[in-house]
């Protein structure tokens, strides 16, 4: 935290990614990343000193009205309105400010998650914004919560925990590989590789217990790891390279 708080150049431009699945039961939108209004003077002053003064001077964005969720999928010939369900990992504001997109859609978030969130910040919430409250109380293999999101059982919320309390990843499973869009267990593949942590974590001993579950499961399962801010993640999905 000391590092993420002083060095200025802590680390490189990172992308905000957002899963887009076309399934048989639906289309899902996992996360719903930044918009454009992040970059305005002021964006976070309704959050309080605190929070302004943190998301203000910790971060910079870059993000255009073209790279808005809305417009993202527009570019793959799906308007918001054919999304079945927005599926939220967790209620950092550059994995909820695109709900402002859905007012429409059935969202689903993590009441684990909903209840004790850990850096959010709801004045920046749609006022409409009452999403539907998971519980995770089934079991799949390595992970010991589950919430199915389909009737197929081939995608489902899973609890990992260390980024927030109640963090959440979105575990797919396909005909070749398992696909964990893992949000912010970690902010990169390597991190995850050399067990070492992002310096705004709730829990660091949550987060470890997480790494041990993902890579157990990865040493049984081929599985592609595709953290939120990963640069590199594109690439690993596209050429469906698994986490060894």
């Amino acid at each position: 935290m000391i590092d993420f708080i002083f060095d200025r150049h802590f680390t490189e431009w990172l992308p905000v990614w957002v899963m887009v699945v076309e399934h048989p039961e639906g289309i899902f939108v996992i996360d719903t990343g930044e918009i454009a209004e992040v970059n305005k003077p002021g964006h976070f002053k309704s959050s309080g000193f605190i929070a302004n003064w943190f998301d203000t001077s910790q971060f910079k964005f870059e993000v255009s009205g073209e790279e808005e969720i809305d417009q993202q999928l527009l570019s793959l010939s799906i308007p918001v309105e054919k999304v079945k369900t927005v599926v939220l990992t967790h209620l950092h504001f550059d994995h909820t400010d695109g709900v402002k997109y859905f007012p429409s859609t059935e969202i689903l978030v993590s009441k684990h998650e909903y209840e004790k969130p850990f850096g959010d910040l709801p004045k920046l919430y749609p006022p409409w914004f009452k999403p539907v409250l998971v519980e995770l109380n089934e079991r799949y293999m390595e992970f010991d919560k589950v919430h199915f999101l389909t009737q197929a059982k081939d995608m489902m919320l899973v609890q990992t925990p260390g980024h927030t309390y109640g963090h959440c990843s979105v575990l797919l499973k396909t005909g070749e590989v398992f696909i964990l869009f893992a949000a912010d267990i970690c902010y990169s593949q390597q991190q995850l590789l050399e067990g070492s942590f992002p310096g705004n974590n709730a829990s660091n001993k949550l987060a470890k217990k997480t790494y041990e579950t993902v890579k157990a499961f990865a040493n049984n399962h081929k599985m592609i790891f595709i953290p939120s801010h990963d640069a590199g993640a594109a690439e690993r999905l596209r050429n469906l390279t698994p986490l060894v």
